[in-house]
């Protein structure tokens, strides 16, 4: 999900704006890793309202947050209710028939795959939320490169491809602005939609060739890959408070899970989920 310059590079950034982007990777990784094996709702739930409220108290993210909350929600919505009428009768005919509607009857414990299922996949995106709508991606790219080794020629060369989507978009926008003060209808249908992809793909193609020269011109003049290493005007390095957070967030996650543990709503952990 793209993030905002406004958000990322405001003159206060919140909390979580200003750990390094490869803490965020740590602290998130394990937890993701065992929210895709659960096969209970409560253990997605719990993690859920984790990083949701991490967001809430430490993201600074404010409207990005609501904004991706509503597709979550209607995800969610959408696993409770289709879910339990695709599942396998085989995996929930051992529980109490709650409704049958035609061909279909629905089983209490489908409904609680399906609830799980949805909670599953959505705790999935909170926590990538917590990464990607609080981190920079220059400054990812950056920490990758000068803490993990990744090579320069590929972190900066995926970052300046990461760059022209947004770039294109505004063009993009240019395009149907210049189109409609020249007073071009848009007309709808397969033909009308065929010839304004004709109209915008010329002009994006020559936007994209040009922005790609005068990128490759200004590798070229800084001497980019021709040495092994580069210096660095802003260095990534981890603070105590990076360490403190993904000890920390570590940490509380053990809690959440030994506590689901101690009440029995800890779910066996499986590989591969049944349907």
């Amino acid at each position: 999900m793209e993030c905002s310059d406004d958000m990322i590079h405001d003159a206060h950034p919140a909390f979580l704006q200003r750990l390094n982007p490869l803490s965020k990777l740590l602290a998130t990784t394990p937890v993701l890793i065992l929210l895709a094996l659960t096969t209970d709702p409560y253990t997605p739930l719990a993690f859920l309202l984790l990083a949701g409220l991490l967001l809430l108290i430490g993201g600074g993210v404010g409207r990005g947050l609501y904004q991706a909350a509503w597709p979550l929600l209607f995800l969610l919505l959408g696993f409770v209710i289709l879910y339990p009428l695709v599942v396998r009768r085989s995996l929930v005919q051992d529980s109490s028939l709650l409704l049958t509607i035609g061909p279909f009857a629905l089983y209490s414990k489908a409904v609680l795959l399906g609830l799980a299922a949805g909670l599953r996949i959505t705790a999935l995106l909170m926590l990538s939320l917590l990464f990607s709508l609080t981190t920079d991606a220059s400054d990812f790219v950056r920490a990758l490169v000068q803490q993990w080794h990744l090579p320069y020629r590929v972190g900066y060369s995926a970052l300046a491809i990461f760059r022209f989507a947004p770039m294109l978009q505004h063009e993009f926008r240019l395009i149907q602005a210049a189109h409609q003060v020249r007073g071009v209808v848009e007309e709808r249908g397969a033909v009308a939609w065929m010839t304004r992809l004709q109209r915008y793909t010329i002009p994006l193609l020559a936007t994209a060739i040009r922005q790609a020269e005068r990128t490759a011109l200004a590798l070229d003049g800084r001497a980019f890959g021709a040495y092994p290493q580069r210096s660095y005007y802003r260095r990534m390095r981890f603070t105590r408070v990076d360490y403190g957070f993904f000890l920390g967030f570590w940490l509380v996650s053990l809690l959440v899970v030994l506590a689901l543990a101690w009440t029995d709503l800890l779910g066996p952990l499986a590989l591969i989920q049944h349907i």
